[in-house]
């Protein structure tokens, strides 16, 4: 999609879980092309700003806008990769999990022409995971599924990724891999991504932004983390 809006605006926004509020009129501003790396303890709201940025929770008062629209508006152009995953059947491979994805199609549906094909190819080449694909899902280790789980998100080449905790259970090769080809992709393609994650420390050599949740505030720094 072509839009000069930022990618990721909230004015005021106010979240809440139950009772408890996890953000207070907080205000941000995210360009389209960047990588932005989200920080914060357990439980002070990484989670539910990323399920607000996709419709998906309720935002109390304010005001949230992904990609110059309304989350719900904007979800198909929007790539998630949640830090939980239910896995429906494990002996699912990765290609048929990944291929239910394209384009809102089902498995077993018609849509899974060449189009999809070469977009599957691509996404999994990005995560290195085109060996992965074949394999049932429940021979794979934590990380390789990430991986394929990735390549999903990937597959319809979003304007925006949001990954929750994408790089668990990957070793630090990997983890480097991967850091380096999101930036790549925010360069090449305009693509922004919001990603949380652990060890800060390996991530700020690839990351444009910090985000910090703090306070029920959104702290927002540049370059060095």
């Amino acid at each position: 999609m072509t839009d000069n809006s930022p990618a990721i605006l909230l004015r005021q926004v106010t979240l809440s879980h139950g009772a408890r509020v996890l953000l207070d009129r907080a205000d941000l501003s995210l360009a389209s092309g960047t990588f932005t790396v989200l920080a914060g303890a357990n439980g002070h709201g990484k989670t539910t700003l990323m399920r607000a940025l996709l419709g998906l929770h309720p935002v109390h008062e304010g005001e949230i806008r992904t990609l110059g629209r309304k989350p719900s508006a904007a979800r198909r152009w929007i790539g998630y990769m949640p830090q939980e995953r239910r896995i429906p059947a494990p002996q699912l491979t990765g290609k048929a999990l990944i291929s239910a994805s394209w384009r809102g199609t089902s498995l077993g549906l018609p849509g899974w022409g060449q189009g999809a094909k070469t977009a599957l190819k691509a996404a999994l080449t990005l995560t290195g995971a085109e060996a992965l694909a074949a394999q049932p899902l429940n021979q794979l280790s934590g990380g390789e599924r990430q991986r394929l789980f990735l390549a999903e998100a990937l597959l319809d080449n979003p304007a925006l990724l949001i990954l929750d905790e994408p790089l668990s259970g990957m070793d630090m090769d990997w983890q480097r891999r991967i850091l380096a080809m999101l930036r790549a992709r925010c360069r090449e393609t305009g693509m922004a991504v919001l990603m949380s994650c652990h060890g800060l420390e390996e991530v700020s050599r690839f990351a444009d932004h910090l985000l910090q949740i703090s306070q029920r505030k959104l702290e927002l720094s540049d370059v060095a983390l």
